[in-house]
């Protein structure tokens, strides 16, 4: 399957977070890994939602907990990340997403107090205190705050807005960083107020949309202090 295609039978594949960096340089937490989040996968090659975006052909190492490290290049731009053709045959890729496949889903329990959530569009654009303005990603979002990835690792403390909401860092990991919100957010409109302002919608966006997948999202264990 090209790594384009969407597999529609990968049930909550969508809700697959992970890790990537680009080239070939040494990876180094909090410098040049971020946060993705899967669309489709196979054999050959996967589909991400991410930050940020590198050329056609540059390299690209990745990690999902189901599917283990994978090494490929950027065989083409999608409207929120990119499909990377793997590099080698990945031994035992194809019998993980088998068994992936046929997983029984009934969520996890979520030990914080706030419930958390993955946007179904998860790239976004963060303002900092200065005025720039740079693509990023949600990795999960509550009431009252946000798990970030972006190309900038604000200070704890520094004001920043995630799509319309006003928040501060408080929090670095690995990956990126957490903020909480200045206010308490309406669960209903939440997801809307993340997504990029519409002035920047169109910046923010790879490609002209298209259709990918977007199934319900899931929860996921761990999290990222934010509440």
């Amino acid at each position: 399957m090209p790594a384009t295609e969407i597999d529609h039978s990968l049930h909550n594949i969508s809700t697959v977070a992970g890790r990537y960096g680009l080239g070939r340089q040494p990876l180094r937490p909090g410098i040049n890994i971020f946060a993705c989040r899967l669309r489709t996968i196979s054999p050959t090659g996967f589909v991400v939602a991410a930050p940020v975006i590198g050329a056609i052909g540059e390299c690209v190492s990745a990690s999902f907990a189901p599917f283990g490290n994978l090494h490929g290049h950027i065989a083409r731009h999608v409207a929120d990340g990119f499909a990377v053709d793997l590099d080698n045959a990945e031994p035992g890729l194809a019998d993980r997403i088998e068994a992936f496949r046929h997983k029984p889903w009934h969520g996890l329990a979520d030990k914080r107090a706030e419930k958390r959530f993955m946007p179904a569009e998860p790239r976004s654009v963060i303002i900092l205190e200065g005025g720039d303005v740079l693509p990023c990603l949600v990795v999960d979002y509550s009431a009252s705050g946000a798990a970030i990835s972006a190309d900038t690792t604000p200070a704890v403390g520094a004001p920043v807005t995630i799509g319309h909401v006003p928040a501060r860092v408080v929090r670095l990991f690995d990956v990126g960083f957490a903020v909480h919100f200045d206010t308490r957010q309406p669960q209903d409109e939440i997801e809307g107020l993340l997504e990029a302002p519409l002035e920047w919608r169109r910046a923010v966006t790879v490609l002209q949309p298209r259709h990918i997948d977007t199934s319900e999202p899931g929860d996921t264990d761990e999290g990222y202090g934010y509440d």
